[in-house]
């Protein structure tokens, strides 16, 4: 494999850009659920994150796939008349899905879900339906940085902007505002690439994205439940404040996948470039290393996060309680795994056409769904259920993924030395926080936990001997 798919030159700077961008978004991202904690009260958050939390989980679905299957058509060299087809796609088929799905909401198909946030919701959707869309056009034609600018304004910037603007502190106003903004810089965004490519919508460009994407409804939608049905599950059994701190350590959660998603984003197009043309010879390796880091870091970073729960709510959302503390801890519990799952996701559909993700996240949903009312024999509060089934999900997910990960590029965790070091670690950084906690306190607990972690994994990474922690600092070492 070419120093174009990893390791030096531009993979370097895009990554970086990428890596940055997500920074910056998930910071944004964290001062906005903040402001509209304290500012409008945590079940004011609850109604925010039910919107978002079931747009965003919802968005594979009502996309058909088009936001994985674009990218990898146009980084195949396969012409730029996909970018109008799928525009045609989310004129007449997306938005109507979304007419849809806000039309059995309101309905009270789904018990909980206001009436109020119906519209809200169907705005929201549409618009990020398409910065989704203008994301993966970007990705396909390798403008990294491009489509880091658009995330970055987007979701990071734009959401703030309109609540500091807005005088009136409406929910429902917040969405709709948030989403008419997104929809017209996403717009004119999407449009000028059309306009440049000067390419036309053709019929056989329409039938393979769908089929694409088609292949992959099934894995999106159990993606669906994975990420977005518990907060559903408990909506009409718990308050609304439970809800909105479930939702908000879910939101926690996935705003760390701004550690491994720039791999996603950069390695998606250059993986499928690289198997079009008959190039991956070291993307085994690569994707070997990458798995065994991002396991050995999430693992530990898990823990410093789930001991210092309480402090997170507090400094966060200026509000928490021992309950939403727990809920916050169990659900950081998945952290190692939720990131496994969201690092193999891209190569897995780069492998193939076919849609083997559907197998990650259907075995996911499964468990998560056993799981939910199994514990509902023994008497377990619905919010409890919940998060450990969220849990076990998470779990079956990564298992899943390391197995196809094994089977499209060689991935192997279980290795003895590897998991030896992996537990040693983990072990280390237990006695650090305890002892760290025993002196500290509150955010400075937290912060001084942070800091001996960074020198900890810093260490290892600089003087372990593995062959694999020497191929690490060979791919992360730019020009």
């Amino acid at each position: 494999m070419s120093s174009q798919l990893f390791g030096r030159g531009r993979l370097g700077s895009d990554l970086l850009t990428t890596l940055v961008s997500g920074v910056a978004v998930a910071l944004g991202v964290l001062v906005l659920y903040g402001l509209i904690a304290r500012v409008m009260g945590t079940e004011a958050l609850g109604d925010y994150l039910l919107v978002r939390r079931t747009a965003f989980a919802l968005m594979g679905v009502l996309l058909v796939g088009m936001n994985i299957g674009l990218p990898f058509y146009i980084a195949g060299g396969n012409g730029h008349a996909y970018s109008t087809t799928a525009l045609v796609i989310w004129l007449v088929l997306t938005v109507p899905l979304i007419g849809l799905v806000s039309w059995i909401l309101s309905t009270g198909q789904i018990t909980g879900f206001p009436t109020y946030l119906i519209l809200p919701f169907f705005a929201f959707t549409s618009a990020y339906a398409l910065q989704f869309l203008t994301y993966g056009l970007l990705r396909g034609r390798l403008d990294i940085r491009g489509a880091a600018l658009l995330q970055l304004v987007g979701t990071g910037l734009i959401p703030i902007a309109v609540f500091l603007i807005l005088r009136e502190r409406s929910v429902p106003r917040l969405l709709l505002f948030t989403g008419l903004a997104a929809l017209t810089t996403s717009g004119l965004v999407y449009l000028r690439q059309v306009l440049l490519a000067g390419s036309l919508s053709q019929m056989d460009k329409i039938r393979q994205l769908l089929s694409y994407g088609g292949q992959r409804i099934a894995g999106f939608a159990a993606e669906f439940v994975v990420l977005g049905a518990v907060p559903l599950l408990i909506l009409s059994r718990s308050g609304r404040t439970d809800v909105a701190y479930v939702n908000s350590g879910i939101s926690l959660l996935r705003l760390f996948i701004t550690a491994v998603a720039p791999l996603g984003v950069v390695l998606l197009p250059r993986i499928a470039r690289a198997r079009a043309q008959g190039n991956s010879a070291r993307i085994d390796f690569g994707l070997d290393v990458l798995t065994k880091a991002t396991l050995l870091v999430g693992a530990p970073l898990a823990l410093l996060l789930g001991m210092n729960s309480a402090t997170i709510l507090r400094v966060w959302l200026g509000a928490g309680n021992e309950p939403g503390a727990w809920i916050l801890q169990t659900i950081l519990v998945a952290l190692p795994f939720y990131l496994l799952v969201v690092l193999l996701r891209t190569p897995i559909d780069a492998a193939s056409t076919r849609g083997y993700n559907t197998l990650v996240y259907g075995l996911a949903a499964l468990a998560l769904l056993i799981t939910f009312y199994s514990l509902e024999l023994v008497g377990m509060r619905s919010v409890q259920r919940g998060v450990i089934s969220f849990v076990i999900a998470q779990v079956t997910g990564a298992v899943a993924s390391l197995y196809l990960g094994y089977r499209f590029y060689r991935i192997n965790i279980i290795n003895p030395r590897y998991l030896v070091s992996v537990l040693l670690l983990l072990s280390i950084a237990t006695v650090l926080l305890h002892a760290i906690q025993s002196v500290l306190v509150g955010t400075a607990a937290l912060l001084g936990g942070g800091a001996a972690l960074v020198v900890m994994l810093g260490l290892y990474f600089v003087t372990s001997k593995s062959d694999w922690v020497v191929g690490l600092r060979s791919l992360v070492r730019v020009k």
